[in-house]
């Protein structure tokens, strides 16, 4: 299919990051993170940038095998690319596996039911790289100084994941690496105390319990292994400081709803996967905000409001720690703010 799709030319990849700039700022998104940029993407990003088509900060993420790393001035995390900080360098972005919708997340038991094709009820997935080649390759990145950013869904996949940031850190030990696992939606709570130990951000897509909780439940995970993903409360329990994403265009770019499924854990049919697995809403907050600029290495500049850092804000037409929980989402987006330049909205 990609193979047969018209060529993405350089005026309508500048068109469409004007278009998504105007809906990110419209959903109160101040930073966004491109997870996965090519040379040709890097390219244009600096392109649109000279331009003044950047309305909010993007930090970008070096794409493993689709990245010429010597255009890239740094390998530090959360450093400015450009004089007014809307471009910063990113991590290191890898892949380890696909998804559960897909049947290409890789776990560590077989899927709960399986289409007719998968016949001996095996079937568990699959990682992309073996153990040892996703070792090397991190352990190769983590020696440069770099944050890894790995994108795993499947427990088995997460394994690996954990085994590779482990075996960087004992060859070469560097401190608040803050290495990171992308979705991360079905850790198991074993996982989840390597991850504290190593100092990990779990980077949950926690949406998930919305567009596809009801589907992991009665089709790829079962009830049990459905009402823990993305477990917010068993990172909470251990101090980890978790972040929530979106991940457009899978789903729409809406923080908001991030923060309400991790508030009410509602599926698509309006049902509670996993109450157990539910936050505060100021937590929920916090996923979306102080700890995001943390997971990159930005908590000293971004994600709270304070004395010497960015003047980035979202204006809320209402008080999310005061209304109904349920009604978290539909609270309206008054005024996005980045920097001193008012991009969203009126006040």
């Amino acid at each position: 299919v990609l193979a047969a799709s018209p060529q993405m030319t350089e005026e309508k990849w500048l068109g469409a990051v004007e278009r998504a700039t105007d809906d990110y700022v419209a959903k109160g998104v101040t930073t966004a993170h491109d997870g996965g940029v090519t040379t040709a993407m890097w390219k244009n990003y600096m392109t649109a940038h000279k331009r003044g088509m950047l309305k909010n900060r993007v930090q970008l993420l070096p794409k493993h095998g689709w990245f010429d790393f010597s255009l890239a001035p740094t390998v530090q995390c959360g450093t400015p690319l450009t004089k007014d900080g809307l471009l910063s360098m990113g991590a290191v972005k890898l892949f380890q596996d696909g998804s559960l919708q897909g049947y290409t997340g890789y776990l560590s038991n077989p899927y709960h039911s399986l289409p007719d094709a998968i016949s001996d009820g095996s079937w568990r997935g699959y990682p992309i790289y073996n153990p040892r080649e996703l070792v090397n390759i991190v352990t190769r990145y983590h020696e440069e100084g770099w944050q890894v950013a790995i994108h795993g869904n499947g427990d088995a996949g997460i394994e690996d994941i954990l085994n590779a940031f482990e075996e960087a850190q004992k060859a070469y030990p560097r401190a608040n690496a803050r290495h990171i696992i992308i979705h991360c939606q079905t850790v198991r709570e074993d996982q989840l105390d390597r991850i504290e130990r190593l100092g990990v951000v779990p980077s949950f897509f926690t949406v998930h319990t919305y567009y596809w909780g009801d589907r992991h439940r009665d089709i790829f995970l079962g009830k049990a292994r459905a009402a823990r993903i993305d477990p917010l409360r068993s990172a909470l329990k251990r101090g980890i400081p978790f972040t929530s994403h979106n991940d457009t265009s899978v789903t729409p770019m809406d923080p908001l709803l991030s923060v309400w499924s991790a508030v009410n854990r509602l599926t698509g049919s309006g049902k509670v996967l996993g109450e157990d697995q539910t936050v505060s809403v100021l937590d929920a907050l916090k996923s979306v905000t102080i700890w995001g600029a943390y997971q990159f290495h930005e908590e000293r500049m971004k994600g709270s409001l304070e004395p010497g850092k960015l003047a980035d804000m979202v204006i809320l037409g209402e008080n999310p720690l005061e209304i109904a929980p349920e009604r978290i989402r539909d609270i309206p987006i008054l005024a996005t703010l980045v920097g001193n330049r008012l991009v969203y909205g009126s006040l």
